[in-house]
C-alpha cells in the first residue's frame, strides 16, 4: 500500500520542526526537533525530553510503513529502555556512570597540567595521576564489559532485523575501536610522564590533556547516539523474550565477566 504524503499525523515526523524547551537543571533553552525524543543540554549536559503527545503513531496500522521502521521503532517505544527493566535499563545506567567517569578524567587532566607546570613536582600532579588512574580503571573494567555486552548481544540482534548496511551499529562499532585507540595513547603518555624529567613533564601533560579531550568528545557523543536512538530502537525491534534472555545471561555471568 502506498501511503499518501499528505497524512497530517505523520507530518511532524516526515517534516520535523524544532521545539524549544528549557533545561530543568540550568534553564538553558534546548532545541529538540519533533522527530526526536530528547537532546542533551549544550550548557550542562542534562538530558532534556520533549513532551510525547498522542499521535497516529500510537494507533494507525500503517504508521510503520508511513514513516519507516527505524523511526517508527524509536518513537513507538520512547520509554522502552526504562520499561524493559533489564538489559536496556542496565545499559542506560552504565551510560550515566560513564559520564561521571568522564568528569573524573577531565579533572585529572586539569590537575596534571597545573601540577606539571609548577616549578617543582606538586601534590596537584599526584592528584591528577590518581584521578586518571581511577578513570582508566573504569575504562579497563566496566566500560570494556559494557562494550562487550553491546557487541555480542545487542548489535547482532539488531543487525538481523535491519541489516548491517546503514545500520547504526556499524557506526557505534567504529567508535568503540576509535575510543580504544585513544585509550591506548593515553596510557602510553602517562607512562612517558612518569619517566620524564621535570622539564618535559609540562609538555607531556599538555599532550595528555589533548588526548583526554578527544576521548571525552568521542564518548559523550557516542553515549548520546545510544541514548537517543540505539536503546529505543532495540526496545522497539527486539522481542521481550530476547531482552529477557540477555538480562539473565548478564546477571548469571556477574559484573566481572569479560
Amino acid at each position: 500500500m502506498t501511503m499518501s504524503k499528505s497524512c497530517p499525523g505523520s507530518r511532524a515526523v516526515r517534516e520535523p520542526t524544532p521545539e524549544y524547551i528549557n533545561c530543568p537543571n540550568c534553564g538553558e533553552e534546548v532545541e529538540i526537533w519533533t522527530h526526536e525524543l530528547s537532546r542533551a543540554c549544550s550548557k550542562c549536559g542534562t538530558r532534556v525530553f520533549r513532551e510525547q503527545r498522542p499521535s497516529c503513531i500510537d494507533w494507525c496500522p500503517y504508521a510503520e510503513q508511513c514513516i519507516g521502521p527505524q523511526v517508527y521503532a524509536s518513537l513507538k517505544a520512547p520509554k522502552a529502555a526504562s520499561e524493559a527493566g533489564g538489559a536496556l535499563a542496565l545499559l542506560q545506567q552504565e551510560h550515566e556512570e560513564a559520564t561521571e567517569q568522564l568528569n573524573m578524567l577531565r579533572a585529572g587532566a586539569l590537575c596534571l597540567r597545573i601540577g606539571a607546570s609548577a616549578a617543582q613536582v606538586s601534590q596537584t600532579l599526584d592528584q591528577g595521576l590518581s584521578k586518571l588512574a581511577k578513570a582508566l580503571e573504569f575504562f579497563d573494567g566496566a566500560l570494556k564489559l559494557h562494550f562487550q555486552h553491546e557487541e555480542e548481544d545487542i548489535f547482532p540482534l539488531l543487525d538481523k532485523r535491519i541489516g548491517t548496511q546503514g545500520s547504526p551499529t556499524q557506526v557505534l562499532l567504529a567508535e568503540h575501536a576509535e575510543l580504544w585507540q585513544w585509550h591506548g595513547r593515553l596510557k602510553e603518555k602517562l607512562a612517558a610522564l612518569e619517566e620524564a624529567n621535570n622539564g618535559n613533564k609540562a609538555t607531556i601533560a599538555n599532550e595528555i590533556n589533548d588526548i583526554v579531550g578527544h576521548i571525552e568528545s568521542l564518548l559523550r557523543g557516542h553515549i548520546e547516539k545510544e541514548d537517543t536512538s540505539l536503546l529505543a530502537l532495540a526496545g522497539g525491534l527486539l522481542r521481550e523474550e530476547e531482552l529477557q534472555a540477555i538480562t539473565e545471561k548478564w546477571r548469571s555471568a556477574g559484573p566481572q565477566a569479560a
